[in-house]
């Protein structure tokens, strides 16, 4: 844990859980062969709209954590992954959540899925 994500107790600031999602997701996307940046440049991106984190335990200035994720749901332009953030020493969980998203035009107007995108995460449902 960095001192910048603390607050004044040394506890992690909420809204870096949230970050922390952010990371694993991308991180997500790497590991199934997903330019998420190719996504966006095609015109198609990935808006979160809703998201959601229960804190269990506070993660504190030098712990280590791990954060894990997977996709619970996966439709015709929504999308929802669950997350999990542990202590990497004790395992301890830490905080779990979600965020929900919908696949856009530009225009901002919900769109379909990108097929290349939906062949590779119908493997894993």
């Amino acid at each position: 844990m960095r001192y910048a994500e603390t607050d004044a107790m040394g506890v992690v600031y909420y809204a870096n859980y949230f970050v922390w999602f952010e990371v694993a997701r991308g991180a997500f996307c790497r590991a199934y062969g997903i330019d998420y940046q190719a996504i966006e440049r095609d015109g198609t991106p990935l808006a979160v709209v809703e998201a959601s984190c229960r804190y269990r335990a506070p993660a504190r200035y030098g712990d280590r954590i791990v954060v894990r994720v997977r996709l619970t749901e996966f439709k015709r332009s929504l999308m929802r992954f669950d997350y999990e953030i542990l202590h990497a020493d004790t395992r301890q969980l830490l905080a779990e959540g979600w965020t929900r998203h919908v696949w856009i035009t530009r225009e901002g107007k919900p769109a379909r899925c990108p097929e290349s995108i939906r062949a590779r995460l119908e493997c894993i449902r």
